[in-house]
């Protein structure tokens, strides 16, 4: 249960951009992947990381498809997603039942419909990996070349970003981090272990550089 947590956590990316969500046929580039390495290769993904990070505060809805290996349909959930910078990452969801989860740098909590919130309990295979997919979300190149190995494929307009931690014990919870999207906005995000376990996650109607209310920070956020 605390793994499948974390991969929740892991959908959680924020978007960057407020276009309408890329129709249900859209794929990110079946072009493989190349090691994003410091040099020349970096150098031309930057302005990409760049205009991510820039965003600031985003909010958005999400459809949230999670793929089990004794399933034949993938169980879906919907919400809005909240991220901001300085205070991390919170999923309301809505269906099919009300509840928070949140993640920042003192690591992962949930929230019910009533108000009450439960602490996970410290473990460095959760709340380490959640300190590890905070740089994905604030898309810090710097910092993110230290924990995980990137690989970056183009087609166009349209991009596709896959991330594997270096440490291996990190890797066995995280699997591999997808983020694909167009210009500089985030379509589609993909937490695979296997091709029969993954979550899978669509955003649509985003909207950045938002500014949360004193009632949402406090709703939301811890």
């Amino acid at each position: 249960m605390r793994r499948l947590l974390v991969i929740l956590l892991l959908s959680g990316l924020p978007p960057a951009g407020a276009e309408p969500l890329a129709t249900p046929g859209a794929e990110p580039p079946a072009t493989p992947a190349a090691e994003i390495a410091p040099g020349e290769s970096e150098a031309a993904w930057r302005p990409l990381f760049a205009a991510l990070a820039a965003q600031g505060s985003i909010w958005a809805n999400f459809t949230e498809s999670r793929w089990f290996p004794f399933r034949k349909k993938p169980v879906v959930l919907k919400g809005e997603m909240r991220f901001s910078p300085a205070r991390g990452l919170s999923l309301g969801y809505r269906e099919p039942e009300v509840r928070t989860v949140m993640a920042d740098d003192k690591g992962l909590a949930m929230r019910d419909a009533r108000g009450r919130t439960r602490e996970m309990p410290p473990d460095p295979r959760a709340t380490g990996s959640v300190t590890a997919l905070l740089p994905i979300m604030r898309f810090d190149l710097k910092a993110l070349e230290q924990t995980f190995v990137l690989k970056g494929a183009r087609d166009g307009s349209a991009w596709r970003l896959e991330f594997v931690a270096r440490d291996p014990g990190l890797a066995r919870v995280l699997g591999t981090v997808l983020v694909s999207g167009e210009d500089a906005t985030v379509r589609r995000l993909e937490f695979r272990h296997s091709p029969k376990q993954r979550v899978e996650i669509l955003i649509e109607g985003a909207r950045t550089g938002v500014t949360f209310t004193a009632d949402e920070e406090r709703r939301f956020f811890r």
